[in-house]
């Protein structure tokens, strides 16, 4: 094998393993939140967001199921930022 040959997949290697380590590090976001999530993006309190959420100012449609009622909230984080885009 030429050395540029070499060197070419050793840069390969390494820009592989860079790309794995930036995966780790950045994470893409998970697909379902909580309500602190939601208060930062509206600028309000958790409790408030719970408030809307017993009284239906958020759409049901953007809950998990089985969550509350106890638990903590969680809503779908594409739906929730629908709405949240268009309220």
């Amino acid at each position: 094998m030429k050395k540029s040959d070499e060197l070419s997949s050793a840069i390969a290697e390494i820009a592989a393993n860079l790309a794995r380590i930036a995966n780790y590090f950045d994470r893409p976001p998970p697909d379902k939140v909580g309500t602190p999530y939601i208060a930062e993006r509206l600028g309000c309190t958790t409790d408030y967001v719970v408030v809307m959420v017993r009284e239906e100012r958020i759409p049901p449609s953007c809950l998990v199921p089985g969550t509350g009622n106890g638990k903590p909230w969680k809503l779908y984080r594409s739906r929730i930022d629908q709405w949240i885009e268009h309220r």
